[in-house]
């Protein structure tokens, strides 16, 4: 006979316990997931159909002067601090300002901050602040004012200028610019910006000029230059440069080439160039920064930076000379918001047991008195969102007894120790107690039934509010004497007998502690009870890996033993 031998069988052994190892790790790593993902703070939200409106005006604009995007806005009652909501700007609009506030016109309190990244096209975040959570119905307008690009929109030419939301929603306006630029056989100038927030915050070499000569052929060019009168720059000579521009047969300029020019000379007050002979097509150009005696500031309202040049020609021995202006108005952005403050609701609770802890708030929970008589707590408890004022509780008899003696004690929040009626004021969350007596609940058919009542008015809103707690006793018809079950025999007592305590027909559980309720909170709380889900999962996952583990290597023993009797039964 031949012995029948596992082959093989420790090496599944080992395989299933690699397999229940790599599970086990495996669950661990599910558990441990969602342990942490259920940790993970909450992050602001991008509100979408935030932008109800955006228009652009003037809609026929001069060359060279600004445009106004107005935006409309409003956002959720559920917003919150950090939550967002953008706008692509229209491509055609340059020179924009970096950053700016909504406030609220009737407080100043800031409602939402705005930043402007200077990509292409421009996009605006506006980032609400703790305002929304305090107010309901939030909305407002915001405004930029800016340059618009002439190059992408010539005159007479209407052009949509749309800006697009975070949500994907567009708005469009038409923009029909109007005005002639100033032809390149007179002189020309212009500004350009060295930074993005335009002398707001950096003062020195924040705005550059370029004065250009007409085109050539001249035999000779002079530019002169000065700060015009009230306005506060200054010229740094450091940074005077010249060049000459070609026109090339396509109508655009070549690249500019550096050139010296025959003399020159520069103060803080302004500077005078004096060019050679210019060939045909090509003109001279001189750039120069200027610096600010300090900051304009980021909340002041936009300044205008003009500046008058001079420049004189002279064309087979006769001198013509052109004056040429140019300013540069800083960008400029704002806006307001606003909302509902909301009105707090006012609301008020009480609760009434007996001295052991009964509720009794309805008939089938009736307490048995055997005297008739019981002691009565109460518990009033502000659980609404607003303090109240003249609080009063009192308590009325429905049927069979009497209570008296209803007294509360206030001194714990500034009141008086005893009576039924406080001024106030009762904050949120609040609580005090009253005691009273309740005597008189005659045996019969009838129950005792009395109604605990508060009343007391919202101090924020005016409003007035109450609330009632029912309690009900019965004496039974025939005295109940308590009992003790015992073998052992009784022996006669000539003590006095002692009247049999009140026992409750059917307690109920004891009520539930209430807590004063919490404030609202800012933003979104992390208490731990968050984890008890994933916590337990987590356990639950691991011990299911450990498990299949210790199974694993109880089968692969038993294979191995197995096999050694094999082996053995064969004499090997």
């Amino acid at each position: 006979m031949h012995s029948l031998t596992l082959a093989g069988t420790p090496r599944r052994g080992r395989r299933a316990q690699r397999l229940s190892a790599a599970l086990l790790a495996t669950l661990a790593l599910a558990g441990t997931a969602a342990l942490a993902g259920a940790a993970a703070p909450a992050r602001a939200a991008e509100i979408d159909n935030a932008i109800t409106n955006v228009t652009v005006t003037p809609t026929t604009p001069k060359q060279g002067t600004q445009l106004t995007t107005t935006i409309a806005w409003q956002v959720p009652d559920d917003t919150t601090a950090g939550d967002t909501f953008t706008l692509a700007l229209s491509e055609h609009l340059k020179n924009l300002p970096t950053e700016f506030a909504l406030r609220d016109p009737a407080t100043g309190a800031i409602v939402a901050d705005a930043t402007v990244v200077g990509t292409r096209p421009s996009v605006v975040t506006f980032t609400m602040t703790d305002y929304a959570e305090a107010h309901l119905n939030v909305s407002g307008q915001a405004f930029v004012t800016s340059d618009f690009e002439g190059s992408t929109t010539p005159s007479g030419v209407p052009t949509p200028f749309t800006s697009t939301t975070n949500d994907g929603r567009d708005f469009t306006t038409v923009v029909t610019p109007t005005g002639v630029p100033r032809g390149q056989d007179q002189p020309t100038k212009y500004g350009t910006y060295a930074a993005a927030d335009q002398g707001r915050s950096t003062a020195a070499r924040f705005l550059t000029w370029h004065v250009l000569t007409p085109l050539g052929a001249f035999e000779s060019a002079t530019t002169t230059d000065a700060v015009p009168a009230g306005q506060a720059w200054t010229y740094d000579c450091d940074t005077l440069v010249t060049d000459s521009i070609r026109l090339k047969a396509d109508g655009t300029s070549a690249a500019p080439v550096a050139v010296t020019p025959t003399s020159s000379t520069c103060s803080p007050a302004g500077f005078s160039v004096t060019w050679g002979a210019q060939v045909a097509n090509v003109q001279d150009r001189v750039s120069i920064a200027v610096s600010l005696p300090a900051p304009t500031g980021t909340a002041t309202p936009a300044q205008t930076f003009t500046n008058l040049a001079t420049v004189s020609t002279v064309v087979g021995g006769v001198t013509t000379t052109g004056s040429v202006s140019s300013s540069k108005t800083q960008a400029s952005a704002g806006g307001e918001g606003s909302g509902d403050v909301p009105v707090p609701v006012p609301a008020v609770t009480i609760t009434k047991d007996d001295a052991a802890g009964n509720a009794a708030d309805t008939a089938d929970a009736a307490v048995i008195l055997a005297d008739g008589t019981a002691s009565l707590a109460y518990r009033v408890t502000n659980t609404g969102a607003d303090a109240l004022a003249d609080v009063t509780v009192s308590d009325a008899v429905v049927a069979n007894g009497t209570v008296t003696g209803l007294s509360c004690d206030f001194s714990a929040l500034g009141g008086p120790a005893t009576g039924v009626t406080w001024a106030g004021p009762l904050a949120v969350g609040a609580s005090f107690d009253c005691t009273a007596a309740l005597t008189g609940v005659t045996a019969g058919d009838v129950d005792h039934h009395d109604v605990g009542t508060v009343t007391a008015r919202g101090i924020g809103s005016g409003q007035a509010v109450t609330a009632s707690n029912d309690w009900f006793a019965r004496t039974p018809a025939v005295a109940i004497a308590p009992t003790t079950p015992s073998s052992a025999p009784t022996t006669p007592s000539s003590a006095p007998t002692t009247p049999a305590a009140a026992v409750p027909a059917a307690r109920p559980a004891a009520p539930a502690v209430s807590t004063p309720r919490a404030a609202a909170s800012a933003g979104l709380a992390f208490t731990g009870a968050e984890l008890t889900g994933p916590v337990t999962l987590a356990a639950l996952l691991t011990l299911l890996g450990a498990a299949l583990v210790v199974g694993s290597r109880r089968r692969a023993a038993r294979a191995a033993l197995t096999g050694d009797a094999d082996r053995t039964h064969r004499g090997e």
